[in-house]
Parts: structure tokens; sequence; C-alpha cells
């Protein structure tokens, strides 16, 4: 179980990203490409495959028969527990991140330079214009959704309960977050290159990503549910692309 988990993992996460980057001579997804590309390109590459593969390793590669692929990957909702271990891992979890930022300082920027103020200047003086901050609204909403889908399936929905039912709760909810920690690290490297981070930078990151893993872990463990889980993460997105700075 554990070497096809693994194989799982590393094909959706690194082999199919990897093998593109080099063939277009970047890395990990930096490449000179647009920033509509570069969403598309990790949704194709990771996040679609994240989704997919889990499902397909449980349904025709897994040791032991699976019923239920939905219920084998925690896709049923558990009622009021799912939302409200979502919500209160979510509100748990912005409370931790603010104390990370507050005393260590801001996180490695998760974008190009430039790109961001670009995003922000957009005004609506027109209906054309309104139309298009309604499509871009729409497609970051999209983002979100098949991103928040993609990690929860592999990460809390496979991993996590599949290491679970056969090793205990804290191997699941542990390694899990491990694995959804080193998920993110050619990416970090990536982003630390292009800003020149400092160990303060490093460190702040780190520590965002493995709260925010670690509570992840426990919605999905107390509500029963990938659902619960998959509520905390849609709120953290939305806080992170919607709310104050």
């Amino acid at each position: 179980m554990l070497k096809r988990m693994l194989v799982t993992w590393l094909v959706a996460n690194f082999a199919l990203v990897g093998l593109v980057s080099w063939l277009a001579g970047g890395w990990y997804l930096g490449w000179p490409v647009s920033p509509v590309l570069g969403a598309l390109a990790e949704l194709g590459l990771i996040m679609v495959p994240n989704f997919v593969l889990p499902a397909l390793a449980l349904r025709y590669w897994w040791p032991e028969s699976i019923d239920r692929v939905r219920d084998a990957l925690g896709w049923r909702w558990a009622g009021w527990r799912s939302l409200v271990s979502g919500l209160v891992a979510f509100a748990a979890l912005y409370a931790l991140l603010h104390m990370v930022v507050s005393w260590i300082g801001g996180s490695i920027p998760y974008h190009l330079p430039g790109t961001e103020e670009a995003g922000s200047a957009m005004t609506i003086g027109s209906v054309a214009d309104l139309l298009r901050a309604l499509g871009l609204l729409l497609a970051l909403l999209g983002l979100v959704s098949i991103t928040v889908v993609g990690e929860e399936t592999m990460f809390r929905g496979f991993i996590q309960t599949q290491l679970g039912k056969r090793y205990g709760v804290w191997a699941g909810i542990v390694v899990g977050a491990l694995m959804f920690g080193l998920r993110h690290l050619p990416a970090d490297l990536f982003y630390a290159r292009v800003w020149q981070a400092t160990p303060q930078m490093w460190l702040s990151r780190q520590l965002q990503l493995y709260l925010t893993a670690i509570c992840l872990s426990l919605a999905r463990h107390l509500g029963k549910s990938t659902y619960a889980s998959a509520i905390t993460h849609g709120l953290v997105f939305a806080i992170a692309l919607f709310g104050p700075g």
C-alpha cells in the first residue's frame, strides 16, 4: 500500500510537471509565461492529477477491494460536524498565521515581482470593464475550487484516510501534513530565489505551511469528512485573495 501511495503522490505532484518543466527549459512552473497560462499549467499538471490519480489508484491499483471510492476518499458529508469543524479549524489557523507573521515577519511571496500590482490596477469604468472583472472573478473561483478539491482529495482524502486506517490517526495526520509540505517545496525554492528570501522569510513560510497542513488534517479528522478540511482550505484561499492584506 505504501509504495502505491508514494508512486501516486510522486506522479501527481512531481513527475508530470517535472517532465514538462524539463522539456520547457524551466523550473517546476517557473516558466516565462503569462500568469494565466501558468495557472492553467498548474491546474492541468498538478491539481487535476491530484484529484484523478487517487481515485484511479483506489479503483484499479489498490491491494484491497474498495466498494465506494468517494467514501474511501472521505468525500461524504457528516452534517453539522463537518461544517463546524471546518469553521473552527479556519478560525484557529487564521489566528496562528497572524501570530507567525507578527512574531517572525512575512513569508515568501507566491507571485512574480510586478504581477500583484498589475492585477490590483483594474478599474471599472464601463460595462466591458465590469464584464472583464466578473470573468476574472469567475476564473479565480474556478482556480480555487479545483485547487482545493485536488489537494484535499490527495492529502486529506487519500493519504490521511488510508494511512489512518492502517497505522492510526496520528500517522495519517503527521505523514499527510509532511507530504503536503514537500509538495510545495519546489515552488518555495523557485520563489525564494526570485525574491532572494531571507532566513526569516523561509521560517515564516514553513511555519505557515505546516500549521496550515496540520489544521487541515485536524479538520478532516474531527469533521469525519474531507468536506471539513475543504471548507477550511477554501476560506484560507478566500482571505488570501479577497481579504485584507
